[in-house]
């Protein structure tokens, strides 16, 4: 059995990253933070900047977490959320289907045709496996078919099977921006995806009537909240499989994570994917539970990653305040982990903005923390945020060459 400090958990909160926030007097979330911990790993060990993919790209989270899990820089590209949301459900595509990325959201109708009131529909966190039943199997025609499939709050994976498919097709989601927002059209990116691309526009429309005079929505409306009548989709794939850096090293990595995401990265890799009932995609996760599976996880294996979604999903809602006090509960249950003995890294998957709710392309705050190490000399105290690291100890990294230097230490 390895040294237990020679044994690591790495923890990427999602959205970490921020810009200054004028109700927190220019700082950012993390910054603003009480996070006593967090300045105490970084004072002792490494800390700094790292991008997630390289500098000047937005990541998603996709993107970002499979680069923390190994996957080669080169080898991103073929990271599709469609199968990763797929792979997270329990949905293992066959040859010949494609899976792509959806949303329950709010459509209305305005003059230049479908406009999008809510992406999200207003967050919804029950029903939505009814709506995705009243869906149903959609016969498409031409041998294709669309099934619906819920995984976790609004999100959902949309799987079409039949002959001819191509996944080259764009994105009818116009993710988070300013003004008015419409849905788009979903159009082939190559020659050869035309009817494919038809087919995501005949489904997308069928579920617009379908759930329109759906009875939860009409209930929702009559309570006052957004009703979850249509759906968005993104990030058309087909199945995939990729080499990563720790199974080429030999480690044994566990990843600890209530996020369907997170679960089907997992998956996807061939790593093992912990889940509790307490483990969320939201605030309320059990942050002191993740913990301690992660402790528990080490038993068997040489890395335990432990996906928090929550810092992300504050900056999408323009919640900074939020943010900060989550992170506060964060830094507390921390805690066990220094207790146990064990590495201790923390890094993000990208960036998100809290005044514009959107992902950036700036450098994530990471530290890397390993007891009986001799990394930090200086004995000033560090304000662990993003203003600090932009002068740490560990130099500015991509997040692919930072997990090879924490494997080294760990003596892989």
């Amino acid at each position: 059995m390895r040294d237990s400090n020679r044994k690591c958990v790495l923890l990427i909160i999602d959205g970490l990253g921020d810009l200054p926030i004028a109700e927190l007097e220019g700082r950012t979330p993390l910054e603003a933070a009480s996070t006593p911990v967090l300045d105490q790993l970084a004072n002792l060990g490494l800390y700094g900047l790292v991008d997630p993919v390289k500098p000047g790209v937005i990541p998603n989270t996709h993107s970002g977490c499979g680069m923390l899990f190994g996957v080669f820089p080169g080898e991103t590209g073929h990271l599709k959320r469609g199968p990763v949301e797929a792979s997270g459900a329990g949905r293992l595509l066959q040859p010949g289907e494609i899976a792509l990325r959806a949303n329950f959201a709010t459509f209305e109708e305005i003059d230049a045709g479908i406009g999008i009131r809510d992406r999200r529909a207003g967050r919804i966190s029950s029903g939505t496996a009814e709506l995705a039943s009243a869906v149903g199997e959609v016969d498409l025609g031409e041998g294709v078919f669309a099934c619906l499939q819920p995984t976790d709050q609004h999100r959902c994976v949309l799987v079409l099977s039949g002959p001819g498919l191509n996944p080259e097709i764009s994105d009818t989601d116009p993710g988070d921006g300013k003004g008015p927002l419409e849905l788009l059209d979903c159009r082939p990116l190559e020659p050869g995806a035309e009817a494919t691309a038809s087919k995501v526009n005949a489904f997308i429309a069928h579920a617009h009537r379908v759930l329109s005079s759906h009875p939860i929505n009409i209930g929702r409306q009559q309570a006052g909240k957004l009703p979850a009548n249509g759906v968005l989709t993104r990030g058309a794939g087909a199945a995939f499989t990729l080499d990563d850096v720790l199974s080429s090293r030999g480690v044994k990595a566990a990843v600890v994570v209530g996020c369907n995401t997170g679960r089907g990265l997992a998956r996807s890799l061939g790593f093992d994917a912990v889940s509790e009932a307490g483990f969320t995609a939201d605030a309320d996760t059990d942050l002191e539970a993740k913990m301690a599976a992660a402790l528990r996880a080490l038993e068997k294996n040489d890395l335990a990653y432990v996906h928090i979604k929550a810092p992300d999903l504050f900056s999408h809602d323009l919640q900074p305040l939020a943010k900060r006090d989550f992170l506060e509960r964060l830094d507390k249950a921390i805690v066990s982990l220094r207790e146990a003995g064990v590495m201790i890294a923390l890094t993000a998957d990208h960036s998100t903005d809290s005044n514009t709710g959107a992902h950036t392309a700036d450098p994530v705050p990471t530290l890397l923390y390993q007891p009986g190490s001799t990394d930090r000399q200086a004995t000033d105290p560090v304000n662990f945020g993003e203003q600090a690291c932009r002068e740490g100890n560990l130099p500015r990294q991509c997040s692919h060459d930072f997990l090879l230097g924490l494997i080294s230490r760990m003596g892989f």
